[in-house]
């Protein structure tokens, strides 16, 4: 009779496995550090990617669950690690979330953000509304020393509002026409001038689509002089100038990125006209766009009647 492999477990930092008997003979620390990388490794706390919806209750579990961490370790330890050492991880993770979910694949996430961008066709409606609200929270007024912190937040919140607006736009608009999405296919530089062979020609015919996922949501959609090219290429829109927001994009790099200084280490001081000029140009920018589009998927016998 073929005798049956023995059960092994991951060791943290890729250091091999360990059979079931060799857990059950170890320490309480390397048993505690095998459960804890098998978990992290299979579960994941909602919040970092699983939808949340209020009318619907709370979280949606796409990627499964809710589960239980002490189920889920007794399930796979029990009879391995003493019970007492099971409750303790369990008790921790519980700490952290009372609920977990499956880890889902970076596939799985790319998959899930892209088609709810490419069905979200209100980018339009959604961009002036946080621009409104960012126009409310400037008019409140904030006592120094935290004024400039305040007037940072806003800043950058007008980019963020900005970038997605770009990223839904052009998500959504090469995911409802084939054409346009072959058009971005066919002159993006990066696939352009991938080689295929021949013998690989039907496989990644097959695997175009989520190759396409893959590469916008690894796009950073406030760095304009990259998708420039990508909206005139794919969209046949031809950015206005960009100069302003160009600027006041790397100002928001210093901003995030180095707590609101610049390489030669002077403070950036913001004055509200700052975010207002931000406000102003983005709307400019937005609406060029929306009209641009407007003019090239209209026919030219409705374009003089029209009214945006």
């Amino acid at each position: 009779m073929k005798r049956s492999k023995p059960r092994r477990y991951d060791l943290p930092n890729s250091e091999g496995t360990i059979t079931a008997s060799e857990l059950r003979r170890a320490g309480r620390d390397t048993q505690l550090e095998v459960m804890r990388q098998w978990f992290d490794a299979n579960y994941e706390d909602p919040v970092e990617n699983t939808p949340y919806e209020t009318a619907e209750g709370g979280y949606i579990y796409i990627w499964g669950g809710p589960y239980d961490a002490e189920e889920e370790l007794g399930g796979k330890f029990g009879g391995v690690v003493p019970e007492g050492v099971i409750e303790e991880l369990a008790q921790e993770l519980s700490d952290i979330s009372p609920d977990w979910t499956g880890q889902p694949k970076s596939s799985d996430v790319d998959d899930y953000l892209f088609d709810s961008i490419a069905s979200f066709t209100t980018h339009l409606e959604t961009f002036k509304s946080r621009i409104d609200d960012t126009r409310t929270l400037l008019s409140t007024k904030v006592e120094e020393p935290c004024q400039q912190c305040f007037r940072r937040l806003l800043y950058v919140n007008v980019i963020t509002a900005l970038e997605t607006y770009l990223s839904d736009f052009f998500i959504s608009s090469i995911s409802a026409d084939p054409s346009l999405l072959r058009k971005f296919v066919e002159t993006n530089p990066d696939f352009r001038t991938e080689k295929i062979s021949l013998s690989e020609v039907f496989k990644a015919s097959e695997e175009i689509g989520q190759r396409v996922k893959t590469y916008l949501m690894d796009v950073v959609w406030h760095h304009l002089a990259r998708i420039k090219p990508m909206f005139n290429a794919a969209l046949g829109i031809e950015f206005p100038d960009i100069g302003a927001l160009f600027r006041a994009v790397l100002v928001r790099h210093d901003l995030v990125h180095r707590n609101g200084r610049t390489k030669d280490g002077k403070d950036h001081v913001l004055a509200e006209k700052d975010i207002r000029d931000l406000i102003a140009n983005s709307e400019s920018f937005v609406m060029e766009i929306e009209m641009r589009w407007r003019n090239n998927s209209l026919p030219e016998s409705l374009l003089g009647g029209a009214d945006f």
